[in-house]
């Protein structure tokens, strides 16, 4: 007579228990802070804009409170790369097709998230503090994990007394951005307004698993007796 035949499982193990999941690095996810949406105007001491919010604004003045304000410019004013109608300033604001650059000491950025790049557009005007400079950190808790500056001198001509910059922090993983302004002139402080803030993550998904490995695993966990 033929044996019987009994399946069984290992205790405590199944096919339903291998079914996990590695994580791999995806594409990085961006959010840009553009003002555009944001009427003209005074903003008040904290701001946010496209998931990005902007807070501990230093002007360095003493008997003034520190505001955001949402400045606008024709497109035709700046080159490419501004992102119109609006920027970000400081303090005041000139209203309808006047535009300025506001009194700025530091501020800073963040997005809620860990970030592993960002990058901001920076504007001012040729006979802004030349000797003068704007450094943007990353910091993780409190602590700056990468910096980079830029002087004001070095900011590109745009035209009709205009200048622009870019800056941009890249491969180093931050919860928070710093912008400072430092120099000789003017008690440190830079007179400029930003454009297209952007801070990027690299998220963690789930690896897919295929069917035939998912079966091959269960099989290992299968066990076949005889009585």
């Amino acid at each position: 007579m033929l044996n019987a035949v009994r399946v069984c499982y290992i205790t405590g193990l199944s096919v339903a228990g291998t079914l996990s999941f590695g994580a791999i690095s995806s594409g990085a996810i961006a959010a840009v802070a553009t003002f555009d949406s944001l009427s003209e105007g005074t903003a008040g001491t904290t701001l946010t804009d496209g998931g990005i919010t902007f807070f501990d604004l230093d002007q360095r003045l003493a008997d003034s409170i520190p505001s955001f304000s949402i400045e606008s410019a024709t497109p035709e004013l700046f080159d490419s790369s501004f992102s119109a109608p609006n920027y970000l300033s400081f303090g005041g604001f000139a209203e309808g097709e006047e535009f300025g650059f506001g009194r700025f000491g530091s501020t800073r950025i963040t997005a809620g998230t860990t970030g592993t790049s960002a990058s901001l557009d920076l504007f001012s005007l040729l006979f802004s503090p030349s000797n003068n400079a704007l450094t943007l950190e990353a910091l993780l808790g409190e602590t700056v994990v990468a910096s980079t500056s830029v002087a004001l001198s070095a900011f590109e001509p745009i035209g009709d007394g205009l200048v622009r910059q870019t800056v941009a922090i890249a491969d180093v993983t931050f919860d928070q951005l710093r912008l400072i302004a430092s120099g000789p002139d003017d008690d440190g402080v830079a007179f400029v307004g930003i454009d297209n803030v952007r801070i990027e993550e690299t998220t963690r998904v789930p690896e897919p698993v295929s069917v035939a490995s998912i079966l091959a695993i269960g099989a290992l966990f299968v066990g076949i007796k005889r009585r």
